[in-house]
């Protein structure tokens, strides 16, 4: 069974949030690959809310 997790990224604002938000642009992925993307976005200056 495959487990997606969703996040909404604010590109302009560099968030990742895990609620939806409205200047967010929803993404989801296969959990083997979305902790990986997660942290590929921290790394490159994103916040987490």
């Amino acid at each position: 069974m495959k487990t997606e997790k969703t996040a909404w990224i604010d590109e302009e604002n560099k968030i990742v949030s895990f609620q939806a938000i409205a200047s967010g642009k929803m993404i989801t992925k296969a959990e083997s690959l979305f902790w990986d993307f997660v942290c590929g976005l921290m790394d490159a200056g994103y916040r987490i809310m």
